[in-house]
C-alpha cells in the first residue's frame, strides 16, 4: 500500500502550486517521494525529491533531488553509507565525500520523524547533513483545514522557523506546513489523502538501476574532498 497525500500551496491565500507526497515500505526500507510544482506568486518550477531510509532505525540511506526551472535542470544525489563511514554527495559531475558521523536524516525523513513523535515529546533533535534541526512542540490546537476541522499538534522547527501541524489522529498526517521563502510565507495545506499502489518517481528512477550504491575498487575517500567524474551517469 502507498500512502498518497496531496497538498495545495498558497501565498497570502493565493494558489501557488501543489505537492504530492507518497510513502511506502519495501523490504525493510521506507521509500518516500515528493513531486512539487510551483506557480503563480512563486517562480514556475518543479522539484522532485526521493528518500530511502531504514524502516526500523529511521536513518537515511539515500536522498535525491531534481529541480527544473527557467535556468534548466539540476540534480543532486546523496548516499549515506554507515558501513563505510562516509556520505557521498553528487551534483552534476562533482562528487564529494564527508565522514558519516551521525545517523543523518534527509528533508523527507525529517518530516516523517516529526509525524511519528510521541505525544509527550516537547523537543527533539534531528541530525541532518550540515546542520542539526530541533523541533519544538507548541501544544495542541483546533485547525480549520480544507479537509474540515482538525485537532493538531503544532511544532516549530529551527533553524529556519518553519511551522507544521500534525493531526493527533492516526496516521498523523501533516495537515499544514508553513515556510518562509524570501519575504513571503508559503502555506502547504493537506487537501486529499488516498491510497495507491505505485511510487512513480522512485519506480522511474529505478529503471536505470536499483538506486543502491555498489562498492567500487577505489576504496574510501574522506574529509570533504571533491572530484569531477569523467563522464555523466546514465
Amino acid at each position: 500500500m502507498v500512502e498518497v497525500l496531496e497538498y495545495r500551496f498558497e501565498v497570502r491565500g493565493v494558489p501557488a502550486g501543489k505537492n504530492v507526497v507518497r510513502r511506502t515500505t519495501r523490504g525493510g526500507e521506507v521509500l518516500e517521494e515528493s513531486e512539487a510544482t510551483f506557480t503563480g506568486p512563486l517562480s514556475d518550477a518543479s522539484v522532485v525529491q526521493l528518500s530511502r531510509r531504514d524502516a526500523e532505525a529511521g536513518h537515511s540511506l539515500e536522498f535525491r533531488e531534481s529541480t527544473k526551472d527557467r535556468g534548466g535542470e539540476r540534480r543532486m544525489q546523496i548516499t549515506f553509507d554507515s558501513s563505510d563511514g562516509v556520505v557521498r554527495m553528487q551534483r552534476g559531475n562533482d562528487v564529494a565525500e564527508v565522514p558519516y558521523v551521525e545517523p543523518f536524516r534527509d528533508p523527507l525523513s525529517m518530516l516523517s520523524e516529526i509525524r511519528s513523535l510521541n505525544p509527550d515529546a516537547s523537543r527533539i533533535r534531528i541530525p541532518m547533513l550540515g546542520k542539526t534541526v530541533e523541533a519544538h512542540a507548541l501544544g495542541e490546537t483546533e485547525l480549520q483545514t480544507p479537509m474540515g476541522p482538525k485537532r493538531a499538534r503544532a511544532f516549530q522547527v529551527f533553524p529556519g522557523g518553519s511551522w507544521l501541524w500534525v493531526d493527533v489522529e492516526a496516521p498523523h498526517e501533516i495537515v499544514k506546513l508553513t515556510q518562509r521563502t524570501g519575504d513571503a510565507f508559503v502555506d502547504a495545506w493537506l487537501v486529499e489523502r488516498s491510497e495507491g499502489s505505485r511510487m512513480p518517481a522512485w519506480d522511474g528512477a529505478s529503471e536505470g538501476g536499483s538506486g543502491k550504491r555498489k562498492r567500487g575498487p577505489g576504496g574510501r575517500r574522506r574529509g570533504g574532498r571533491s572530484r569531477s567524474k569523467s563522464k555523466k551517469n546514465a
